[in-house]
């Protein structure tokens, strides 16, 4: 009797496991939509406000936007070099 109270005992335990392996999927319905990634900026502001430390109004009191602001206008003003400034490359010194 034992033996055939463990053989019963280890086909239910097989009939468990393969009913728990076996379910199905999830409907693709129920499915979240897809986010659309967060831009550079954005990231950026979320991460200064998440903070709590009120960086906004040390920004204000330094003038880290104007600096901002100053520092992307020069680098657009700044022409491209033209093609007559670039020098060629020259040979190395001959050796001694």
């Amino acid at each position: 009797m034992t033996a055939r109270s463990s053989f019963l005992s280890l086909a239910l335990a097989g009939t468990l496991l393969a009913g728990c392996a076996s379910t199905s999927q999830r409907p693709a319905g129920g499915e979240q939509p897809h986010r659309v990634p967060d831009s550079a900026p954005d990231k950026v502001a979320a991460t200064r406000a998440a903070a709590g430390l009120h960086l906004e109004e040390d920004d204000e009191r330094w003038g880290i936007e104007a600096a901002r602001a100053r520092k992307q206008n020069a680098e657009t003003k700044t022409p491209p070099s033209s093609p007559g400034s670039v020098t060629a490359p020259t040979s190395p010194p001959p050796p001694h």
